[in-house]
C-alpha cells in the first residue's frame, strides 16, 4: 500500500483500485497515481493522509480465466440480502481489513473510495456495502468503470458512480456505448403500478451514471497518451479522473 502524507494526520482517505477479469498486474496503476495526485492537490483534502492500494478480487492474468468468469457472473446476480456470499466483495473486505491491521494506523479513516474496472466494479460495490454495514468505514463510496450492470443495494445507490464509454454521435443521435461489457447485465427489477407488476429498468441503478467520451473501448479507459487524446488534448485517463473528482466534489 502506497502512502502520501500532506501534513495533517488526524484524517485519512483510503483509495482501493479493483481489477477485473484476467488483468495485467499494473493495469490500474496509472489511475491510482493520477487520482492520488489530483486529490492531494485539492483544497478540500488539504493536509489529509492519502493511502492507496491495487487489489485483485478475482485474481490477475495468471489465474484461470474460466474460474474468474464464473465468480464474476455469480457476483453479478447477487441480491441485496446475499452480499455476504459475494466472492469478490468478501475478498476485498478481508484485504482492506488486513491492510489496516498491517499499517497499525492511529489516523481516523475519513473516506474510503473503491474504484473497480470491469468485474472489479461489482466487487467494489459489494465490498463498500459490507464495510458500511460492519461499521468499518463511516463514509464509503464505490465507482464502477466499464463494469457490468448489477443490483446496487438500496442503501448504497447514492454512494455509487457508474462510468461507461459514451456512444458515438451520428448527427443528433448518440449510439450505444462501444464498451460492450458495460451493457452486460441489468439494473432492473419488478415494481408495482396500480397493483400490477411492472418492470423498472433502473430500479437498482447507481445514483449517478456518467457517459465519458473516451477514445477506444473497454480496455482503454486509463490510456494517457496518443492516440487516446481528444481534440482538447485530454487523455482518456484525464477524463476518468475528472469524472470521479467532480462526483466526489459534489458530495462535499
Amino acid at each position: 500500500m502506497r502512502t502520501i502524507t500532506n501534513g495533517r494526520a488526524d484524517n485519512k482517505i483510503e483509495l482501493y483500485f479493483l481489477a477485473g477479469l484476467a488483468t495485467a498486474p499494473l493495469f490500474m496503476d496509472n489511475l491510482r497515481l493520477a487520482l492520488e495526485r489530483r486529490l492531494g492537490q485539492a483544497d478540500m483534502y488539504a493536509g489529509v493522509v492519502i493511502r492507496s492500494s491495487l487489489l485483485y478480487p478475482y485474481g490477475d492474468w495468471s489465474r484461470n480465466v474460466l474460474a474468474q468468469i464464473w465468480e464474476i457472473r455469480a457476483d453479478m446476480r447477487r441480491k441485496d440480502g446475499g452480499l455476504e456470499k459475494s466472492i469478490g466483495g468478501s475478498r476485498t473486505f478481508e484485504a482492506i481489513k488486513r491492510a489496516r491491521g498491517e499499517n497499525d494506523d492511529s489516523e481516523k479513516v475519513g473516506t474510503t473510495l473503491l474504484v473497480g474496472h470491469s468485474g472489479g466494479g461489482i466487487a467494489a460495490v459489494h465490498a463498500a456495502a459490507m464495510l458500511m454495514a460492519a461499521g468499518e468505514s463511516p463514509s464509503c463510496f464505490a465507482v464502477k468503470v466499464g463494469s457490468p450492470r448489477c443490483r446496487i443495494p438500496e442503501r448504497m445507490r447514492h454512494r455509487v458512480l457508474s462510468i461507461h464509454a459514451e456512444g458515438r454521435k451520428r448527427g443528433d443521435a448518440v449510439g450505444r456505448s462501444p464498451d460492450f461489457v458495460s451493457r452486460i447485465g441489468s439494473y432492473g427489477g419488478w415494481g408495482r403500478s396500480r397493483a400490477l407488476p411492472v418492470w423498472q429498468k433502473s430500479m437498482h441503478a447507481p445514483g449517478t451514471r456518467s457517459a465519458v467520451p473516451i477514445v477506444g473501448k473497454h480496455a482503454d479507459y486509463f490510456r494517457d497518451r496518443a492516440p487516446y487524446l481528444n481534440a482538447e488534448g485530454k487523455s482518456n485517463l484525464d477524463l476518468i479522473v475528472d469524472a470521479i473528482v467532480a462526483w466526489l466534489t459534489a458530495w462535499k
